[in-house]
């Protein structure tokens, strides 16, 4: 029998049964039932009961227990033309649910089957009470919707359930009438995170609501509180409709204020026709909150010169000329929860080749914006390959086709040997550390592996910069070693040549290679393991002369093409291994020796003289891992190392000296060990500024002449460690460039490499010593980068100072 049958027979069943009884000689008691003459039961179906402990009342009373889904009848029946009232005194449990009750209000005029509870898992219900009303015809709904009527004071659900977390909001929408009454909400808005029956709708006969609307409120839930007759505080959380929650009598005043004004951000609102006598209720109260504006602005960084003519734009107008580095705000500021979008018009014509990134420049203001980043290049270091995590072994494929960014790279090392080329390129020889090759490493082991990275001269990077490996460790040419000098012979397609260093089996080596670019080959020049220093005479050149074998050395090439090499550690005149303070000449056109300076035996003392003044006698102590530069006129100059001071004690050292015509001077720094440094106000030059004492930094000089060093093993301005600052020596002052002012720092590496850099002014190196190094000269505007590789420090998570790196990096110094 389907549905539609069944239902039909019901009727008829009943229409006859009703029939028969007005015949009979019988009372007609019409709507009586099981309750007795003249009362009516109360019921109706529950749906969607999984849990268990569901308890229903009727008139806050006659509690009746729900096992299941099915019909259900109170026990009490109610007497005709009463009211009925049900509503869920307990909620079902395991699991938990929330039961909503539909048509659960009325007068019984007939037994009521039409009741509907609602039960389902992971909603919460909304409801209160109803106090004082009398009227008919009390509308509620929540959140602009799921209309309630509500027939009799007492306890009222929304017969929609809320999921949990949900926001609702209670209004009257109707209100009651005959008698006609004004009804207001207490608790009506706020987030669901379990069943909610705090709501009270207080309804009052011969009284008059007052209200009104607000406008321009800023941002919700910021603090707007508003006052009636000095009392009645309301709280507003959102722009709209407002009506305060006590009722005051007809013909009675009004005077609304502002209790509280809004924050977040600060707005001074105002209230229009808030006073007056309430003769009807009163809606037309208004709250204004005027409109929050906020400046736009930020800072421009790593900008050349003061007069740059770069144009810049917010949300594509609004243009503001920027002249130099610094902060800027746009002249029109935006409304609040407006978005802004900062970008470039037109870019400076101070710095041609050197892009620029706008960093933090798209939001939505809410305050006034001051974190957006101008990012003009200069100053910044630039990760562009190898990995962000120590101890990698490194990889080499084949340079992939054009668009696709090529992931090649050396393994993590320290004390590699490099060059750079006529070109450009980086080249990268050996070192202490990782490779790719088959069953070799780990653990670290001294490399004889040669790699080049091309294209350093596109600023963005790209698919055009790459690691290739020209020659894989063990693949011939020099011994495996680490701390090797280097030199690169002048010209086009110049060779590159290799010198000292010390191997696996603990050999010192005097040895020259000479590589060469085009062939892809070595050749030994001259030189051999453990040899001891052939000095000749001071000054004098000679076919027999060689410096002895050694290891941490530091080298450096004039303009004329003379290789100029000084100290390290290993072997004098009479074979002593020890530290060396030798000065040598090589001349790669003679391929002579010739020794300069300094003393053919080991372990000699500093002797200092004045500072400042050149003296005959002045001579750096012996050392080794010293950083060295030349300068424009062809000048010698040495800074800190690992070596004797002036009284013989061995240890890191500060001093900076320069070889000038002959002769030896102190320029800077102390001349006792273990001086920590003086960092002073970072970007500005102090006569008191100086470095920590520290070796295996980093070293370049500039076209200008002057002198740079970065990171090393040594002191920071209270102790030691690994050090990843940035000095600069100019004009006789050093200058703390960039970098943390302490040890032991991580690296902060910011997006990864990919087909584009993105420089960012605040990503930098962690602190390490002896990395691989580089300095590149940009003909075009004879500025210069330099360029950083692995050493020994901190990766990324900057938990282990004693990984090997195989990071690359790019820093671009002012020109």
């Amino acid at each position: 029998m389907n549905p539609l049958s069944k239902f039909t027979l019901s009727v008829s069943l009943f229409l006859a049964s009703f029939g028969f009884s007005a015949c009979s000689g019988l009372p007609a008691s019409s709507g009586s039932g099981p309750g007795g003459a003249g009362s009516f039961t109360i019921g109706g179906t529950v749906t969607g009961l999984t849990g268990t402990g569901l308890i229903l009342q009727d008139n806050g009373g006659d509690s009746l227990a729900i096992s299941g889904n099915a019909t259900f009848t109170f026990k009490t029946a109610i007497a005709r033309n009463l009211a009925y009232n049900v509503s869920v005194s307990a909620s079902p449990t395991g699991p938990v649910q929330t039961c909503t009750v539909a048509n659960g209000q009325g007068t019984a005029i007939a037994n009521v089957t039409t009741v509907v509870i609602t039960c389902s898992t992971g909603t919460v219900s909304i409801g209160g009470q109803v106090v004082g009303l009398l009227g008919t015809g009390l509308t509620l709904q929540d959140n602009g919707g799921d209309n309630l009527t509500v027939p009799v004071a007492g306890p009222f659900t929304f017969k929609t359930a809320l999921t949990i977390g949900s926001a609702y909001l209670i209004k009257v929408s109707v209100q009651p009438t005959s008698p006609a009454q004004t009804c207001t909400v207490t608790n009506g808005s706020g987030t669901a995170n379990a069943n909610v029956g705090n709501i009270q709708i207080t309804c009052s006969t011969g009284t008059l609501s007052i209200g009104g609307t607000v406008t321009g409120l800023a941002k919700a839930g910021s603090g707007l509180v508003l006052q009636d007759n000095g009392g009645d505080n309301l709280t507003v959380k959102a722009n709209g409709t407002f009506t305060f929650p006590t009722l005051v009598p007809a013909g009675g005043t009004y005077k609304v204020t502002i209790l509280t004004q809004p924050t977040g951000p600060n707005q001074a609102c105002t209230v229009s026709s808030g006073t007056g006598t309430a003769n009807n209720n009163v809606v037309n109260v208004q709250v204004i909150c005027p409109a929050i504006f906020h400046t736009i602005g930020g800072t421009v960084v790593g900008l050349v010169g003061t007069n740059s003519g770069m144009v810049l734009q917010n949300n594509l107008g609004d243009n503001l000329a920027v002249s130099s580095n610094g902060t800027f705000t746009f002249n029109t500021p935006i409304a609040d929860g407006s978005t802004y979008d900062v970008s470039v018009l037109v870019g400076p014509s101070t710095q041609p080749g050197v892009g620029i990134v706008t960093w933090f420049f798209q939001g939505t203001a809410t305050s006034a914006v001051t974190s957006v980043i101008v990012d003009c290049g200069h100053n910044d270091w630039s990760w562009f390959d190898g990995s962000n995590l120590a101890d990698q072994k490194g990889t080499s494929t084949p340079p992939p086709p054009p668009a696709a960014f090529d992931t090649s790279s050396p393994g993590g090392r320290k004390n590699p040997a490099t060059w750079t080329d006529f070109n450009g390129n980086l080249s990268l020889f050996g070192g202490d550390g990782l490779t790719f090759t088959a069953g070799l490493t780990p653990p670290a082991t001294q490399l004889n592996d040669m790699w080049e990275y091309v294209n350093t001269q596109n600023y963005f990077g790209g698919f055009g910069n790459y690691w290739n490996n020209l020659k894989p460790a063990l693949a011939g040419g020099p011994a495996p070693r680490d701390g090797a000098v280097t030199w690169t012979q002048p010209g086009p397609g110049g060779d590159l040549f290799l010198f000292g260093g010390q191997d696996l089996a603990l050999n010192f080596y005097n040895d020259i290679w000479r590589y060469n670019v085009a062939g892809n080959t070595w050749t030994l020049v001259s030189g051999a393991a453990n040899q001891i220093g052939v000095y000749g005479a001071l000054g004098m050149a000679a076919a027999g002369n060689a410096p002895g074998s050694r290891w941490g050395s530091t080298s450096r090439l004039d303009a004329s093409g003379k290789v100029w090499l000084f100290g390290g550690f290993g072997k004098d005149s009479a074979g002593t291994l020890g530290l060396l303070n030798d000065l040598w000449n090589y001349d790669i056109a003679t391929a002579q020796w010739t020794w300069i300076s300094g003393s053919n035996t080991v372990n000699q003392t500093g002797n200092y003289g004045i500072l400042g003044t050149p003296a005959a006698l002045n001579v750096p102590g012996a050392r080794q891992a010293s950083m060295s530069f030349i300068d424009p006129s062809g000048n010698f100059w040495l800074f800190g190392g690992f070596d004797l001071d002036s009284k013989g004690n061995p240890d890191a050292l500060n001093d900076l000296w320069q070889f000038k015509a002959g002769t030896w001077t102190w320029m800077s720094g102390a001349n006792v060990v273990n001086q920590t440094g003086v960092y002073g106000t970072q970007g500005v030059a102090a006569s008191t500024n100086v470095p920590g004492a520290r070796w295996s930094s980093g070293a370049w000089s500039d076209a200008s002449g002057n002198l740079w060093i970065f990171g090393g093993e040594g002191y920071d301005s209270v102790g030691n460690g690994s050090l990843s600052d940035v000095w600069e020596y100019k004009g006789g002052q050093w200058i703390w460039v960039k970098g943390p002012a302490s040890v032991s720092q991580g690296g902060v590496y910011g997006l990864a490499p990919g087909p584009i850099i993105y420089p960012y002014v605040g990503n930098g190196p962690g602190s390490r010593f002896a990395p691989g190094y580089w300095y590149v000269l940009n003909p075009t505007d004879n500025s210069v980068e330099f360029w950083v590789f692995g050493g020994e420090g901190f990766d990324s998570a900057g938990t282990n100072g004693n990984g090997l790196l195989s990071d690359l990096w790019r820093y671009l110094p002012y020109p």
